[in-house]
């Protein structure tokens, strides 16, 4: 008498155990490398948004015929800033990530009604975005035109 004989269909516990240690691994090797991910966002994310209110505040002034200025809040450039003209608050960005600092910023940016930056110097100036070791690097030249440096050395 021949017996019919019938496939299983499924893992084994050896295989499921298997699959659970590969997945494991992979998952203590990815884990580090996408903090890592997420902290050069907010870097990237700040430091568009500082360049987005550069460039607001510079056309602001041409649109206007007047001074515009980039300020930081109260409280200072690393909780966020402003765009101001004849000191009515045009926009605010605020900062939500508390560890992104930013750096050899001036007290505050004016643009004149040619979208120039009013400046003592007529050298670029160069603002530092920072999460630990991760950074960027915004320079603002003297025609008021600003541009990311990938580089945070480009600032030092």
């Amino acid at each position: 008498m021949l017996t019919a004989r019938r496939s299983a269909h499924g893992f084994t516990l050896l295989e499921l155990l298997v699959a659970l240690a590969l997945f494991a691994t992979l998952a203590t090797i990815a884990i580090p490398n996408f903090a890592r991910i997420i902290q050069e966002n907010r870097v990237v994310t700040t430091t568009n948004d500082y360049k987005i209110a550069l460039s607001f505040a510079r056309s602001e002034a041409v649109r206007r015929n007047q001074s515009v200025d980039l300020l930081p809040v109260a409280e200072g450039w690393d909780n966020g800033w402003e765009v101001q003209a004849d000191d009515v608050v045009l926009r605010r960005w605020s900062q939500e990530v508390d560890d992104i600092t930013i750096e050899n910023a001036p007290e505050r940016f004016t643009f004149n009604s040619q979208g120039r930056l009013v400046s003592a110097a007529f050298a670029s100036q160069r603002v530092s975005v920072t999460l630990n070791e991760i950074g960027r690097c915004v320079r603002i030249e003297p025609s008021g035109i600003s541009r990311v440096l990938t580089n945070r050395q480009a600032c030092d």
